[in-house]
């Protein structure tokens, strides 16, 4: 056997430390793409992490409704993806405390914000159950007349109960700000 030359050594140490560095930049690259989906490992709502199952009822909505009318109402419906709800408002008739806090922002053309609670004297705020003081399914808001006369650009809403925010069609995000059509 012949000993190997000074250039066959070097080549050989060369192609073996191309090797590991090939490896090595392999793995680093299996682990990178790991880390994004470490919140999803143990929870059912996919991209959110495990907070998002333990922080609220499993509760998403999405708007079913959100238009401007012919005489500039601004109407919009909240549509839970799973019943459940709450409480919008005490009931003595059935002896049950308030149990979720809702609220509908609006955003106008030039930037100023109204934000719309459950009991607001200029608009028609109402669950579809229990002469619309209980939120099972639908949350309506219909505004008076004239309300976009000056233009509505946007509507974000916001709900939570007990146990945390009620979230937006699976997006992870409680209130982001949505684009009237």
């Amino acid at each position: 056997m012949h000993p190997l030359t000074e250039v066959q050594q070097y080549t050989i140490a060369f192609e073996l430390n191309n090797m590991q560095n090939i490896r090595l930049s392999l793995m680093l690259l299996c682990v990178a793409m790991m880390i994004p989906l470490s919140g999803c490992t143990e929870s059912s709502s996919g991209w959110c992490g495990v907070g998002y199952d333990e922080m609220y009822g499993g509760y998403d909505y999405t708007y079913s409704t959100k238009n401007v009318g012919p005489d500039n109402s601004l109407n919009v419906t909240i549509e839970l993806l799973r019943a459940g709800g709450g409480w919008l408002e005490d009931s003595e008739e059935h002896q049950e405390g308030q149990s979720v806090w809702v609220t509908l922002y609006v955003k106008m053309n030039d930037g100023s914000e109204h934000g719309i609670a459950f009991n607001n004297n200029d608009w028609e705020v109402n669950g579809d159950y229990n002469n619309g003081s209980y939120w099972s399914t639908n949350l309506y808001y219909q505004s008076s007349a004239g309300f976009c006369d000056y233009g509505c650009d946007q509507v974000k809403f916001s709900a939570g109960d007990e146990y945390g925010a009620i979230y937006y069609d699976g997006t992870c995000e409680s209130s982001p700000w949505i684009e009237l059509a």
